[in-house]
């Protein structure tokens, strides 16, 4: 197996064993992400929600989360300050585009259920026309019925 496939099969199982959850707290991000990742105790200290934001964030992999938990230590303060900016920003963008996106699907959804409903209709006006045309035809045969009768007279 390659390097790549080795990464790829570790980020995939860390991915599946950290519970993302908008609700849990910076420290029990921080207690499940030391299973997979060391966490320099400066960062458990003094940037608990940049864990959480790092290990929430969907454009990182496992060793991109690795380095940036490692790098933080000697980063200045307005590195860091960017950083959890740029973190943030991201975050936002991509509950706004979840919101987007589940606003279009819930639209689709309402159009395709309308296009049903319409062909219901359409199939229900159909078998009308069809019950009407059959109860006319019916109704010219009898009175064609009576008019012979009373010619018959």
């Amino acid at each position: 197996m390659s390097d790549n496939q080795t990464t790829q099969s570790d980020n995939s199982y860390a991915s599946k064993n950290i519970l993302m959850d908008r609700n849990k707290s910076s420290e029990q991000y921080i207690k499940d992400a030391e299973k997979f990742y060391i966490i320099p105790i400066l960062i458990r200290e003094k940037f608990p929600d940049l864990v959480k934001l790092i290990i929430e964030t969907e454009s990182m992999d496992l060793e991109e989360r690795e380095y940036w938990l490692q790098i933080m230590p000697i980063m200045s303060e307005e590195q860091t300050v960017k950083f959890r900016s740029i973190l943030v920003k991201e975050k936002e963008q991509l509950s706004k585009i979840d919101g987007q996106y589940n606003s279009e699907i819930s639209r689709i959804s309402d159009k395709h259920s309308a296009i049903l409903d319409e062909a219901k209709l359409k199939k229900r006006l159909d078998t009308l026309k069809a019950e009407e045309k059959e109860a006319d035809d019916a109704e010219v045969a009898q009175e064609e019925d009576l008019l012979k009768q009373l010619e018959g007279l």
